[in-house]
């Protein structure tokens, strides 16, 4: 049959605890906590009763505190050492510096093991109380409370599960898996103009280089042999955009078709055609023509056009010169 656990305030504490609230009232003591095992059984606490059906364990309570979120409850905890037992744990109690059971609760059946057992345990016991107001109690600590003497190591060894604000997040265990959680795009493989010489962090000017394929892995599985293979196993090639102009993908628009992504295109004028006209001129002239000249009817007067080359060495838009860089 499954068991309820809980804790209930004794009388007398409630006596107290209402005391406690009133102006010119002293604050209740709580000092140290308890353990039985009820006599080989469970039973279900009273809040009449002044101790434990078998007391076989007590020592100093180690922290006192309301909580942080809800300042009606209580929060207490002690801890019970490795040599303490062994017994089972079926009951816990929380005394007052009168010797006064403040709490009574019904504890999950627990075995507390020692060294003379086989194996040394220390058990942590963590209490709620519940207060329809703040309650007024302090925490008198002993000269001889049961501090954790490994408190420390436990500490650092939960702190070095936290992420170090010095490592700038790289101390994360899985980054692809953050970014994720984070709705972060992975830009690897993004290009990008800066207006500047010099590529920032984790960012390659695109200039053709051959790379590795190892130290550059996240590009690698990006763009793959697109750009070029490098030496064919363990290097490839990043773009080459210097002096080049970027256009967008045909990608079956038909616009500009045949083309694959990260092909090259040289330079092409538009097919177009001028128009060359003939001019002719004919003098019919009113003084008569001299011996060894053609008579001026139907004299045709020849033009010269000039279609020699002009302008540079391509065909291009205004334009301003920037760095394209690749990250990685």
């Amino acid at each position: 049959m499954p068991q309820d656990y809980y804790i209930l305030i004794t009388n007398s504490a409630l006596i107290k605890e209402a005391q406690a609230g009133q102006i010119d009232g002293s604050p209740i003591n709580l000092t140290e906590i308890a353990v039985g095992d009820g006599n080989g059984s469970y039973y279900e606490p009273s809040s009449n009763a002044t101790s434990l059906v078998n007391e076989l364990y007590r020592t100093n309570l180690t922290s006192a505190a309301l909580d942080t979120n809800n300042p009606n409850q209580l929060i207490i905890e002690g801890v019970i050492p490795e040599e303490a037992g062994p017994f089972h744990i079926r009951e816990v109690g929380i005394f007052d510096a009168d010797g006064d059971l403040f709490a009574i609760g019904k504890y999950p059946e627990t075995f507390k093991s020692n060294y003379a057992s086989g194996s040394g345990k220390r058990l942590y016991i963590r209490m709620i109380l519940g207060f329809s107001s703040s309650p007024n109690v302090e925490l008198i600590l002993s000269e001889n409370i049961n501090f954790d003497v490994n408190f420390s190591t436990h500490i650092n060894s939960e702190l070095n599960k936290r992420l170090k604000i010095s490592e700038n997040l790289s101390d994360l265990s899985d980054v692809n898996a953050a970014r994720n959680n984070l709705n972060l795009s992975d830009l690897t493989g993004a290009i990008m103009p800066f207006s500047f010489s010099t590529p920032p962090n984790g960012w390659l000017e695109c200039n053709g280089a051959e790379i590795s394929r190892t130290a550059y892995e996240k590009l690698f599985r990006k763009i793959g042999t697109i750009y070029g293979s490098g030496n064919g196993v363990s290097t490839f090639n990043i773009p080459d955009l210097r002096g080049e102009f970027i256009r967008g993908w045909d990608h079956g628009r038909g616009v500009d078709g045949g083309r694959n992504l990260g092909s090259f295109q040289a330079d092409e004028i538009r097919s177009h055609n001028h128009q060359l006209q003939n001019v002719k001129s004919m003098d019919d002239s009113n003084y008569g023509g001299h011996e060894g000249f053609v008579d001026g009817d139907n004299y045709y007067a020849i033009r010269n056009y000039d279609v020699s080359n002009t302008g540079g060495n391509e065909t291009r838009p205004r334009n301003i010169a920037m760095t394209y860089c690749i990250r990685y």
